[in-house]
């Protein structure tokens, strides 16, 4: 290879990518975010999948930024910035959470709530707007992933129907986004 092409490759890898949206918005809302699902837990990562053409673009952990602030609060975990077709990016939320009793669905009811309170509040309007996009694009904006022991929560139960009416699916392991 001549240098001259050395030179091109290097210069552009160190050309930094555009922020995607939903970094932005993490940015206004005073969040961190990383690339990628590099916020997410390394332990919860393989459970999180894109299709073939869908691909994460960054990710908060909104857990870790609200516990000095709220510390007896019941947090949500992870957003994640997710991009269909290189366009059409939307916002959807992640919750690793046991689902072993169905005495867990109050517990990620009240996560659930404190996620959507926090995405009233005037700062975070652009990763609502961005929440709101993934309903519209046909995809569930709020996930519960199954960690640690069986899965308690049934189809059909009252326990699912009450996730269903708050917008969430029933627990699962692994969570593959298409």
């Amino acid at each position: 290879m001549s240098t001259a092409g050395r030179k091109t490759r290097t210069a552009a890898a160190a050309v930094p990518s555009k922020p995607s949206a939903f970094e932005c918005a993490a940015i206004i809302a005073g969040l961190h975010a990383s690339k990628g699902k590099r916020a997410v837990k390394r332990q919860y990562q393989a459970g999180i999948a894109s299709g073939p053409t869908l691909k994460f673009t960054a990710s908060v952990d909104m857990d870790e930024s609200c516990k000095a602030a709220e510390p007896d609060s019941h947090r949500w975990d992870y957003g994640l910035g997710v991009e269909r077709n290189h366009e059409n990016e939307f916002a959807v939320w992640v919750e690793p959470h046991p689902a072993s009793s169905t005495g867990e669905v109050s517990k990620i009811i009240a996560k659930l709530d404190w996620l959507e309170r926090k995405l009233e509040q005037p700062a975070f309007k652009d990763l609502k707007a961005l929440t709101q996009k993934a309903a519209q694009a046909g995809v569930p904006r709020f996930h519960w992933l199954a960690i640690t022991g069986d899965i308690r929560i049934r189809p059909g139960s009252r326990e699912a129907v009450l996730l269903s009416k708050r917008g969430l699916r029933l627990p699962t392991r692994h969570l593959a986004l298409s």
